[in-house]
């Protein structure tokens, strides 16, 4: 295919595989109209009133506009990136949304936890999309630059990505595995905290992830399963982080629909430390995904590159 002069910069060809702006576009049109009628309609369910309301989505859709407008270059880059940070935060209640329409579609009785506020998960989902096609689209502002520009790989960033992961997969198994020690070490009370299996399994699998992600002996054809599971296990993380980022702050400046309380101060930040080691797992996750892409990109290997 052949480029010609009067051709949009963003406009690319399918031989280069470099994405145009058709589907952020789109996607941003998609994610401003559920997130319109979501607030129009409001929540559907009590539970939906503690997360972050609509207009952070449609906030973010500005912010991605303002970015596909400018000329490429750090303003494009910058808000690009803010926009893909308030899509997360619009985002932000998305997997709850998930496990509910999992036992309302399966019919299996979980009471009120299978009830869904479907206007806004729909569009909570929609901006989720909306995040990881924006990070995509900012990331390959970068990636599509001089390879003079772009700062290569270092050993000390993976080096980096590798202690981070370890330390942050660690603090929510140890914290379950410590209610479950107490609850053994107490049986008159009766046990309330199953062995962590699931939470050690997520945990270790998404340690096993980042290390095969940064691994130079990581084989060709294991490239494009790591590149999508790095991407789906970091919008959750990340999804999951912003809910308590943009849902403190919906609470703290009062537009939040409800108040969530706590029993004590030490329950607070018991939650905000676990809340926010997600959010660190899924920018290091995220880290070493784009790392990833980038060295498939320097290898020839664009094909293996969503």
């Amino acid at each position: 295919m052949t480029t010609t002069p009067s051709s949009s910069p963003h406009t690319t060809s399918r031989a280069t595989g470099r994405p145009g702006t058709g589907i952020e576009i789109g996607t941003a049109v998609l994610a401003a109209v559920m997130s319109t009628i979501a607030l129009l309609v409001g929540p559907a369910e009590e539970y939906a009133r503690i997360f972050p309301p609509p207009w952070v989505t449609i906030i973010a859709v500005g912010l991605l506009l303002a970015a596909l407008l400018v000329p490429r270059g750090r303003a494009g880059t910058t808000l690009g990136w803010a926009a893909a940070i308030f899509f997360l935060g619009g985002s932000g209640g998305v997997v709850l949304d998930a496990f509910r329409a999992f036992f309302w579609a399966t019919g299996i009785p979980a009471g009120d936890f299978a009830r869904v506020d479907w206007p806004g998960a729909t569009a909570r989902a929609v901006s989720l999309a909306a995040a990881l096609i924006t990070v995509h689209h900012t990331w390959r502002l970068g990636a599509d630059a001089p390879r003079a520009v772009r700062p290569a790989p270092s050993t000390w960033g993976r080096r980096a990505l590798t202690g981070a992961a370890v330390a942050l997969v660690v603090p929510y198994p140890l914290l379950k595995l410590v209610w479950w020690a107490q609850d053994a070490a107490s049986p008159a009370a009766g046990p309330e905290h199953p062995f962590p299996a699931m939470e050690l399994l997520a945990f270790g699998t998404a340690l096993v992830l980042v290390l095969l992600m940064l691994s130079s002996r990581t084989p060709r054809v294991l490239g494009r399963v790591l590149v999508v599971a790095g991407w789906g296990a970091s919008m959750v993380l990340l999804s999951m982080g912003f809910l308590m980022v943009f849902g403190m702050l919906a609470q703290l400046t009062g537009v939040a629909g409800a108040e969530v309380r706590f029993t004590s101060g030490g329950a607070s930040l018991m939650v905000l430390c676990v809340y926010g080691t997600w959010l660190m797992l899924g920018v290091v996750v995220l880290a070493a995904t784009l790392r990833l892409m980038d060295r498939q990109l320097s290898d020839g290997r664009g094909g293996a590159v969503l």
